[in-house]
């Protein structure tokens, strides 16, 4: 297995989260949808950050990717998103990313 800490994966995570901003609303969806692959917890805040983008479908996939890191910072934006955002396909990506934590809950 590779190791995830290396300086290659340090520098394409850090280009995808800069994409995150990128004015083209295709490249921050596919930047979202990296980072999820990407499976890394320094890109939580950033898709965080991209629950709210302008674009319903960055926000979709900033949910879906918060889904397959797991990590706990995401549960409150992803609560308010699936409660809140004005597109019902974001509402339904955030609250089953949320369903996603619970999966992981072991007894």
């Amino acid at each position: 297995m590779t190791d995830m800490t290396g300086a290659p994966h340090a520098a394409k995570l850090e280009c995808t989260i800069e994409a995150l901003n990128h004015e083209d609303p295709n490249v921050r969806w596919e930047a979202a949808r990296l980072l999820g692959v990407l499976r890394d917890a320094r890109a939580v805040d950033p898709l965080i950050s991209a629950l709210n983008d302008l674009d319903p479908d960055v926000r979709r996939k900033a949910a879906l990717a918060l889904a397959k890191i797991r990590d706990r910072r995401a549960v409150v934006a992803l609560q308010a998103c699936s409660k809140n955002d004005e597109n019902q396909v974001v509402r339904w990506a955030a609250a089953w990313s949320l369903g996603r934590f619970q999966e992981r809950k072991t007894a």
